[in-house]
């Protein structure tokens, strides 16, 4: 939401950790795009929202913020999500959620019932929408919703379920309350006990600032989402620190992992963290500090344009079938040098080797990462190698990158672009939010992304769905 970003903004958080740039090679067989399409639409609510909060100041069609996932039971089946109708200060009207049964090359979109008072619900807004799989094939939504007639907004952390494919969703149930502060959740079902999932989010205690203290909470369901544990606070980093954006991977031997990062403006350190637990989240060890620096500057300018280019700071995270965690993060200090950062951990998370994403020339930003069932990992990300300045036009394109050999060698592939920033959301919104989809396949990866003018058709942005693997492309 637009409160992290002024948060870390006003902290001047970029996530990095001290690396090493290994040189790329050649590895075997070049992955292509085979599929890339929208499949956003129009907007389902071209009359608006009666009754909720500010609803003329969203802009229909501006949609950000996809997320991604495939079925383990049946690759075949894709889901996706994105904030629907958003506005620069009072986020979105909705989230809205696609499925497909054919590996991507149809879409259904549709709701959660009740999410928001577009569907029949009591909340104004909806954000931060999270999708998962289960091993068993149930798919799980996750996101935030809540009143933004209050300030702060009072947001509450709930989540949903389909037993079908993602063609139809449960009413959401309510982990959290509606508090001031809920941000950043997400949701992660686990690969190998049916009927489990777990939900990880941030908490922004912003009522008094001179004392401000911002948490993480955890929950888990043992039913399938229809009934969730009490919240418990897994991580508090005392005053004037920050934790923000985490994720939930589990590992092939059952343990789980929460990545996110920190801020701490008392020692002027930005770092990515890292907690364990083996036994489902009832106890947790102590943190493992991935990587720090100091905190970089707040803004990186374009010097033609004026415009700050997006600086997310969300950290990135995925688990490959043998094991190995990997982290990816933005490292972009100047608008003609860009850096991706890749942290691996072969000893379930425990300790973390660093290294850079070779071949990235210009300011890069929103990382998402994934492995397939090759144990090949891929990241795309966004950057403006070809933006031409002094034009009217701020041009940045989608790449992928992908790895046979646990990060020591990569080859890249264009995805898509050149886009228009300037023509997406506004800078408080990132152009195209806080973070992407990536998922794994068979072989090969599923993408969701947002692109701008000229590719957009159903507002200033439309999500797009790509299939990027070994084989013929477009």
């Amino acid at each position: 939401m637009t409160g992290l970003y002024r948060t870390l903004t006003l902290l001047g958080v970029i996530l990095a950790a001290a690396a090493v740039t290994i040189p790329a090679s050649a590895s075997s067989g070049p992955f292509k795009v085979k599929q890339l399409r929208a499949i956003s639409g129009p907007t389902p609510f071209a009359a608006g929202c009666p009754g909720a909060f500010h609803d003329a100041d969203k802009i229909d069609g501006l949609v950000i913020e996809p997320a991604i996932a495939v079925n383990p039971a049946n690759p075949r089946n894709i889901v996706a999500t994105w904030k629907q109708d958003v506005s620069p200060e009072f986020n979105a009207r909705d989230d809205l959620v696609a499925s497909s049964l054919d590996g991507g090359r149809s879409w259904r979109r549709t709701t959660i019932p009740g999410l928001t008072r577009c569907t029949g619900g009591t909340s104004d807004t909806a954000s931060d929408p999270w999708v998962s799989f289960g091993g068993d094939g149930t798919a799980y939504f996750g996101g935030q919703f809540g009143s933004m007639a209050t300030s702060p907004p009072e947001i509450a952390i709930g989540a949903s379920r389909s037993r079908d494919g993602g063609r139809h969703w449960s009413s959401p149930a309510t982990i959290s309350p509606r508090l001031a502060g809920n941000e950043n959740p997400a949701i992660t079902g686990s690969p190998t006990r049916p009927g489990r999932a777990y939900m990880v989010w941030a908490k922004f205690f912003k009522e008094i600032p001179a004392t401000m203290e911002y948490t993480l909470s955890f929950s888990r369901t043992t039913d399938g989402g229809a009934t969730w544990s009490a919240p418990v606070v897994i991580s508090s980093p005392g005053l004037f620190a920050l934790d923000f954006a985490p994720r939930l991977r589990v590992l092939p031997n059952g343990t789980l992992l929460v990545i996110f990062g920190r801020v701490d403006g008392l020692t002027g350190l930005a770092e990515l963290r890292v907690l364990r637990s083996h036994d489902e989240g009832q106890t947790w060890l102590p943190p493992v500090v991935a990587g720090s620096i100091p905190i970089p500057p707040p803004e990186v300018i374009l010097p033609d344009s004026g415009e700050a280019l997006p600086q997310p700071g969300f950290p990135t995270s995925a688990v490959a079938p043998d094991g190995t965690a990997y982290i990816a993060f933005e490292h972009s200090t100047e608008p003609n040098a860009g850096s991706i950062g890749v942290l691996v951990s072969r000893d379930s998370g425990a300790t973390w080797a660093s290294s850079l994403l070779p071949g990235v020339p210009a300011f890069a930003w929103e990382p998402a990462i994934a492995v397939d069932e090759h144990n090949t990992v891929g990241i795309t990300w966004y950057d403006i190698r070809n933006d031409r300045p002094g034009d009217a036009v701020t041009s940045a394109d989608v790449w992928f990158a992908r790895s046979s050999d646990h990060g020591a060698t990569w080859r890249q592939t264009h995805v898509a672009g050149p886009t228009n920033l300037r023509t997406a959301a506004p800078p408080a919104q990132n152009r195209f939010g806080e973070y992407h989809g990536l998922a794994g396949l068979r072989r090969g990866f599923a993408a969701s992304f947002g692109l701008s003018s000229p590719q957009a058709r159903n507002g200033p942005t439309d999500i797009f769905f790509a299939e990027i693997g070994p084989g013929g492309g477009h």
